[in-house]
Parts: structure tokens; sequence; C-alpha cells
């Protein structure tokens, strides 16, 4: 009786596991269709010149480019970042004030040195400027943003760090 009730649970489990997955597959289809169409036109890397491709990483969408130089995040995929990041933060009851805001200078004018190439948004066509994250959970962080706020451009390095502090903040356990 007792091994009819563990198959009977671990069947309940994978069944709900396959709804989950199906789940994630069509949201991850959904955000790769958005971004296809918003950019219809090609965006190339900044640093290799290769088109970018459409991809979903920890369930955010950006234009990535192939050979993993970093990715275009437009406002709506920051925005959801954003929030990310500052309940990663709350989790590890990190604060902005745990940093010096005189450090921002020294990040903003690194990230100029690492992209000496002009790099345009692709919504509007301005010269992305280095901006400093500030908000909390992204202290440190930095990328090359629209002036119009429509997105930027965030090298591997600091997509890595990104990756690093969210999985710190829910680790798999598997």
């Amino acid at each position: 009786m007792a091994d009819e009730k563990d198959r009977l649970g671990n069947k309940i489990h994978d069944a709900g596991m396959g709804r989950e997955n199906q789940w994630a597959r069509q949201h991850d289809e959904e955000i790769l269709e958005r971004l296809r169409h918003k950019y219809a036109k090609a965006i190339h890397c900044p640093q290799c010149g290769k088109n970018l491709d459409a991809r979903v990483a920890i369930g955010l969408g950006g234009m990535a480019c192939p050979d993993h130089h970093g990715a275009w995040a437009d406002r709506q995929t920051l925005d959801q970042l954003t929030v990310r990041l500052k309940n990663a933060a709350a989790i590890h009851h990190e604060s902005l004030g745990e940093k010096v805001f005189e450090e921002l200078a020294t990040v903003v004018e690194e990230l100029r040195h690492k992209h000496p190439v002009e790099i345009d948004c692709p919504d509007c066509g301005l010269r992305l400027a280095a901006k400093a994250a500030m908000s909390p959970g992204a202290t440190g962080l930095a990328g090359m943003a629209c002036p119009n706020g429509h997105g930027a451009w965030i090298d591997q390095e600091v997509l890595a760090s990104i990756r690093k502090r969210l999985d710190v903040a829910a680790p798999t356990g598997r």
C-alpha cells in the first residue's frame, strides 16, 4: 500500500513538473517572438559585428551576441531584471548604503574605455552612454544605456555577475 502511495505521489509530482516545464517553454517562446517582432532589423554586436540573436536566459529576453560578447536588453527586460536584483538583495540583506557612491565614477569610466566603439540604440539611434546601476542588488553593475531609456548593452562580464547574484539568491538545490 505504501509503495502505491509513493508511486502515485511521484506521478503527481512528475505531472506537475511537466506542466511547469511546458509553461516555461511557452513563456520563453512568447518572449522570443516579441523580440523578433520588435527587432526585425538586425542589431549588430559592438565588439564583433555579428547579428544579435533573440534569446531567453533566467526567464528574461534579450538580443544576445552569438559569440557571447554581451546582450541588448530593452526597457521591459531591464525593469524585470531590476526587480529580480532587488529581491535578491533583500534576501541577502544587502543595501545600497553598503557601497560608496564614489565608486560609480570609476565603474563608468572603466566601461567607457572597455567599449571604445560607439554603440547606437537600436530603437532611436542615439549613442549609448556609460551608466552604472544604483538600485539595491545592482550596485557596481554597469552598461551602455540609451539616454531615452529604451534599453542597455550589457557585456558578458556584467551578465555573468548578474547571473551569479541571482543564482545565489535562488539556489537550484538539485
